[in-house]
């Protein structure tokens, strides 16, 4: 029986790279688009000493990251192997092979350039109509951080390793003081030994309760310092970072991202305003889930103009009898009183009083009467002795207006899990990026999660837009289009070049 027959291995064959690479490989389009970006406009640093070794350029290993993490590699030294095994990355690499050091430095060194390039991308999906700008949700995801639990420490961690150090130090140091004749000389060194080697746990554990209480931090991680033990889902928490990401609606692009070590109560109002920066505009809607529910954020996402819809949270604590809890007590805003089920009514002495929520001071007013003492239906409203007490925090009006928004909006709001959890979903699931990769610090995490969400951009535009289309696009007009998002706010870029085309193409040929 035949076979089919491979070639001579010793045998001689010319071979062209470029003939190696189809046309239609996604590759060509990541080559693309990194050369017509202007990387040192971006703050990728391109001046190096002549002195030495030449440094690889920028777009070099930018198109490394960009290829292997739309791959799924993110190890710098697999991504070593790839630039002397893999065709297409020899093709793109020019046949270059950096030290994984070097790819390694790369990206934690450039947090911020690559960032940069990410809103490129943004720029790019705005450019092919793929940004509605219209509807856009929020919401954070938990990356595992190069960190362990037994690595994170907080007081009453700390204080149990303590506690039992001194058990045993007490106990060794028991044996020692007794005279007992069956302790031999090589058994007292051991246990000496032990005493030191305890010691010095104590003593490192002790400097970690310092440097919380000079810090004023409440964890500590001695592997990755910025990272924090987070409650990830349920009761199950992990030393995570927490990436808090705004998506548009139209084709599920996130348009921002943020990584943070805080949860998400204080995150809405910075992610609103720099969406207002992104878009250029506030005739948006953003949606955002319960864990954004807080009331000085509201005033934030207010004073820049933006409609926000965020899911009520349920009620910490009921009355005895849930129909008398205070959303069913009406409020008479201009007499500024409150009237219970039983017709009562409830006023305030009109003075705001502070209340601390973890670090910040809310101004409340307080609401009560002197008719619950006497009242038939006191033991079903309260259990406070002296009466119902009501507190108004001064940014109620704004929490009720909310309320309303999503009580008229439900079906808008609906859409917030199938628009924000798409990236994450593929993200996390499909690419398998649940933890983050770099560690020592929260910029350099920020790095990884930038090319991360940069090739997320990039996957999706990739298959929304015709290939050739993009190709056309980034051979022509990407140059003077990413000159222009690059001085301008991302998105007014695009409209000043969209609106202006015509008369800066002629321009640039009459020039010419």
């Amino acid at each position: 029986m035949k076979f089919i027959q491979g070639n001579d291995r010793n045998q001689i064959a010319f071979f062209c790279l470029d003939q190696a690479v189809s046309d239609d490989n996604e590759v060509r389009l990541i080559d693309l688009f990194v050369d017509e970006c202007r990387l040192s406009d971006y703050g990728f640093k391109m001046e190096f000493i002549e002195n030495g070794r030449p440094a690889y350029h920028p777009s070099d290993l930018l198109k490394l990251f960009i290829y292997g993490y739309l791959n799924r590699i993110r190890s710098s030294r697999q991504l070593e192997k790839e630039c002397k095994r893999n065709i297409e990355v020899m093709w793109l690499m020019k046949g270059l092979v950096p030290d994984h050091n070097t790819i390694s430095n790369f990206r934690k060194d450039n947090p911020k350039a690559i960032r940069r390039v990410f809103h490129a991308t943004v720029s790019l999906g705005k450019n092919f109509d793929l940004i509605g700008g219209k509807l856009l949700a929020g919401d954070g995801t938990k990356l595992r951080a190069q960190n362990s639990k037994k690595n994170n420490f907080n007081e009453k961690k700390i204080e149990r390793h303590i506690a039992y150090i001194d058990d045993k130090l007490n106990e060794y140091s028991t044996i020692l003081a007794s005279e007992d004749k069956d302790l031999t000389e090589e058994k007292k060194q051991e246990i000496k030994h032990k005493i030191d080697k305890h010691q010095q746990h104590k003593d490192k554990y002790e400097a970690y309760k310092k440097q919380l209480d000079e810090t004023g931090t409440v964890q500590i991680s001695t592997s990755d310092p910025d990272s924090r033990q987070m409650i990830v889902r349920n009761n199950i928490t992990e030393v995570a970072y927490n990436v808090q990401s705004t998506v548009d609606a139209k084709h599920n692009i996130p348009i921002d991202f943020k990584v943070t070590n805080k949860n998400d109560s204080k995150a809405m109002g910075a992610m609103v305003r720099r969406a207002k920066t992104i878009l250029g505009h506030t005739e948006f809607t953003a949606i955002f889930d319960k864990g954004y529910h807080t009331g000085t954020e509201f005033d934030y996402a207010n004073k820049h103009g933006v409609e926000v819809i965020v899911a009520f949270p349920d009620v910490a604590s009921h009355a005895p009898d849930i129909s008398f809890d205070v959303e069913h007590f009406d409020y008479n805003k201009e007499r500024d009183e409150y009237t219970c089920p039983a017709g009562e009514l409830l006023t305030t002495n009109g003075r705001w009083y502070n209340k601390a929520s973890g670090k910040t001071i809310n101004r409340v007013k307080h609401y009560k009467t002197k008719a619950c003492l006497t009242c038939r239906l006191f033991e079903k409203c309260t259990r406070n002795k002296t009466g119902r007490f009501i507190e108004r925090s001064e940014h109620m009006d704004l929490i009720d207006a909310n309320k309303k928004r999503i009580q008229q909006n439900m079906e808008l709001y609906r859409k917030r899990q199938a628009i924000v959890e798409h990236p994450f979903g593929v993200i996390k699931r499909q690419w398998d990026f649940y933890y983050v990769m770099t560690k020592k610090s929260i910029k350099h995490a920020s790095a990884d999660v930038g090319l991360i969400f940069t090739c997320y951009n990039l996957r999706r535009i990739m298959n929304l837009v015709n290939k050739n289309q993009l190709k056309k696009f980034l051979r022509e007009l990407a140059p003077i289009f990413l000159i222009l998002t690059s001085y301008f706010k991302p998105l007014r870029g695009i409209l000043f070049f969209r609106n202006n085309a015509h008369f800066i193409l002629n321009n640039l040929l009459q020039a010419a």
